[in-house]
């Protein structure tokens, strides 16, 4: 056997004891109320990978109840965590010394005299210079009480924050709504010097490690894909029949929550064991919760789910690190996830209840409300198949764009799309030159220097539109010499034979900005390279763009005065604009 067998093997054996140390502690971390102890006990035996989650403080009151039991919620999620908390300030004088991946702003608002609406002033304004001093992430904790004083508080730090990059209001009054008069506890005030309670505290623990957090520092999952037999209903279908197997209230509300994460933007697909034409009937029956038109995909046979959960990565066109898997079955997790690398896995629980509680808090699935993109995403799949038959009708590459009514929109430094900017960096495998993957912090620094851009481009056609595709980050020096730091498209845009289009417009974007701040035009343009385990296409495309062969390259350089490769598209019928759209996609 060779050293790099090995090293496989020795890599899907780790994959797969994770995947099932996982699965143990699920009973810890989604019960309905967690035990502390419980909690602690599953964070020394969770396996977590890369560098620990820093998530900086600044407090008036007590965060260390909470921050005691981050690394059990973090732990299942992947990561370890390092929280440092500031002294107690109610002025927030931020100490920023050392980076941060996060900041939290974690202030008890009863504590301050002002006028509510001043005191929503003022933490504008503070939260203004904190974004100055740090690229993080900033998590301000709403106002808990349930008055329509502090409603009216929460509502104005909601509408400021919109305007201030890679801020997030904690909706901790949902929190105190839902736990009600548990929320508070005086005996804890008395001892320990906070007025929430243990439930308050790890409720607030679990929603920041596992939903908040996650939703701030990596992109969102694209899709969830069930077993059926005893995960969406229970029983057998091949055994039971469509009218034996059982649709309690259990299942048919995580069918509904199957429908909900559905139109909140995530494909949905469906994986089992049974003959097609069998669940196709189950489907047609009128039991189901989840119709068939909610499914994006389903991969019904007998064959080996791994197999089956390729297929379904395949017409959807995303990674597996992009997938949630739920089985009832212990052994099809652990086998998916011997060959789907990066899969995320959840074990189905006898109690479907129990499932659906998982789905609320499982890492990668919260969002902050509807995602366009994911929605626009769901919409460019139904109509791949009307492009690839316009396609086969067409003479020529020219006939089939004309025919598209191709419109791309190019814009440089879009700030208000920074998530955005962030998640293509961040999942783009296939069309992704350098694999460098750009932090929240990484875009936002990017966005701020004044050498640096990053140019966003959205795309429509006849069929649909696409919404922003594609993003390049590059630096530039004074005389005019461009590097493309890095460079990532969707895979959804590509097949439509536009990828030279797109750069050569985002190229020509950065080169007008800095005409008309008065510096020198661009006269040459680096690619920066990674060859990775996926994107080939990318390397493919600039391999026959530049002309030149990449073997052993890190780096490709173009004049962009040759015509060859910068002229080429000006004759390709689309239609060109400047500026980002209207609203954010």
């Amino acid at each position: 056997m060779t050293t790099s067998q090995t090293k496989a093997e020795s890599m899907t054996e780790t994959r797969v004891e994770a995947a099932l140390h996982r699965a143990e502690f699920q009973s810890v971390v989604f019960a309905d109320t967690p035990k502390r102890a419980r909690l602690m006990r599953a964070a020394a035996a969770m396996p977590t990978q890369g560098p620990p989650i820093k998530l900086r403080v600044h407090r008036n009151h007590p965060f260390e109840f909470i921050a005691t039991l981050l690394p059990s919620f973090c732990g299942y999620a992947g990561r370890n965590i390092e929280v440092s908390i500031s002294d107690y300030d109610d002025s927030l004088h931020f100490s920023l010394e050392e980076s941060a991946d996060a900041e939290l702003i974690w202030l008890d608002f009863t504590r301050y005299k002002l006028p509510l609406n001043e005191l929503s002033e003022w933490l504008k304004n503070q939260t203004t210079l904190l974004r100055r001093g740090s690229l993080a992430p900033i998590l301000i904790a709403a106002h808990p009480d349930a008055t329509n004083h502090a409603s009216t508080f929460n509502a104005s730090i909601t509408q400021w924050a919109k305007d201030i990059p890679a801020v997030r209001i904690l909706p901790l009054n949902e929190i105190a709504e839902d736990l009600g008069e548990d929320y508070f506890d005086k005996r804890m005030s008395d001892v320990g010097a906070t007025k929430l309670s243990e439930r308050a505290n790890v409720t607030l623990a679990r929603k920041l490690g596992l939903c908040w957090l996650p939703s701030v520092l990596e992109p969102r999952l694209k899709a969830v894909v069930f077993d059926l037999d005893n995960t969406l209903w229970g029983g057998v279908l091949g055994e039971d029949g469509p009218d034996g197997v059982v649709i309690d209230q259990g299942y048919a509300t995580l069918q509904e929550k199957a429908v909900d994460l559905a139109d909140s933007g995530l494909f949905i697909g469906v994986l089992s064991r049974n003959e097609d034409a069998d669940v196709a009937a189950m489907f047609a029956s009128g039991r189901m919760q989840l119709p068939l038109e909610k499914v994006t995909d389903r991969s019904v046979s007998w064959g080996h789910k791994a197999d089956g959960m390729a297929k379904i990565a395949t017409k959807l066109r995303i990674g597996f690190d992009s997938i949630l898997f739920v089985d009832d079955n212990p052994g099809e997790l652990a086998a998916v996830a011997s060959a789907c690398p990066g899969i995320k896995l959840l074990h189905a629980a006898p109690d479907p209840l129990e499932t659906r509680a998982a789905l609320k808090y499982f890492p990668g699935l919260f969002s902050w409300g509807v995602d366009e993109t994911d929605l626009l995403r769901s919409t460019d799949l139904a109509t791949n198949d009307a492009r690839q038959e316009l396609r086969s009708t067409t003479k020529s590459e020219v006939d089939y764009l004309s025919s598209l009514q191709l419109e791309m929109r190019v814009a440089v430094d879009p700030a208000a799309h920074q998530e955005r900017l962030f998640q293509l960096s961040q999942k783009t495998n296939q069309f992704n030159t350098a694999l460098k993957r750009l932090s929240t912090p990484d875009v936002a620094e990017v966005l701020e220097r004044p050498d640096k851009h990053a140019v966003a481009v959205w795309l429509t056609d006849r069929f649909s539109d696409s919404g922003l595709i594609a993003a390049m980050f590059v630096s530039v020096n004074k005389a005019g010499k461009l590097s493309v730091d890095e460079l990532c498209v969707s895979c959804r845009a590509l097949g439509r034979g536009i990828e030279d289009a797109m750069v050569v417009a985002a190229i020509n974007a950065v080169s007008e900005t800095r005409t008309q701040a008065g510096e020198k035009p661009i006269r040459s343009v680096t690619f920066a390279l990674q060859e990775g385990p996926r994107n080939g296409p990318a390397l493919t495309w600039l391999e026959k763009f530049s002309g030149q062969s990449l073997a052993t390259k890190t780096s490709v350089e173009l004049s962009r005065t040759d015509t060859s490769h910068f002229d080429k598209t000006r004759t390709l019928p689309i239609r060109f604009l400047k500026g980002e759209p209207d609203e954010t996609r």
